[in-house]
């Protein structure tokens, strides 16, 4: 198969998220088929949209890592993934341990699990706060704690959103490594 050809799967997901965005009103290439007087506004909207999303990804991951650093100390390597979950035991550790714990609760927890270099430390303490501000206020920007602001720039910007990306590839990469660490069969 050509390498530029796609799978009818492959198709019918691209179709899908066309209608997705277009549902969303994330269809920025169509931009023309609004008013002119409308669209400088739209776009705005459509960045701030892919922009809180993306915060939302980052949190959820960074959330999802450290769990996984946390259950290691309780559960062994040879049973990772679903095996796992198929446990009675794993499920109500999860439902009634980590569920319940915030974000910040589960980095103090993983800290005690293995020490985190303080950039790793900073960058999630800072994730959770803009995270809160952009969940939790349509005009975020308005806020006097959760400003959505990373490293002193405007995260609603291309720089603001590359310096928060930059930070969180760092985050990652760290957390993540736990996967071999600790094993991610």
């Amino acid at each position: 198969m050509a390498r530029n050809t796609l799978t009818p799967l492959q198709r019918s997901l691209l179709a899908e998220l066309r209608e997705l965005a277009d549902l969303f009103s994330l269809d920025f290439e169509n931009i023309t088929r609004y008013e002119p007087e409308a669209r400088k506004a739209r776009l705005q909207l459509m960045r701030n949209q892919l922009i809180r999303s993306q915060v939302i990804l980052w949190y959820t991951f960074t959330d999802e890592l450290l769990s996984h650093r946390i259950s290691a100390l309780y559960f062994p390597i040879r049973r990772r993934g679903m095996k796992l979950w198929k446990t009675k035991r794993f499920r109500l550790f999860n439902h009634h341990v980590l569920e319940e714990l915030s974000l910040l609760q589960k980095l103090r927890f993983a800290r005690a699990v293995k020490e985190l270099p303080r950039p790793v430390i900073h960058t999630i303490e800072q994730l959770n706060m803009v995270r809160n501000g952009l969940a939790h206020a349509f005009f975020p920007e308005n806020l006097k704690k959760s400003k959505p602001v990373w490293r002193g720039k405007d995260l609603f910007t291309l720089d603001g959103a590359k310096a928060m990306s930059d930070d969180m590839r760092v985050v990652i990469d760290e957390l993540f490594g736990d996967f071999e660490v600790y094993g991610n069969g």
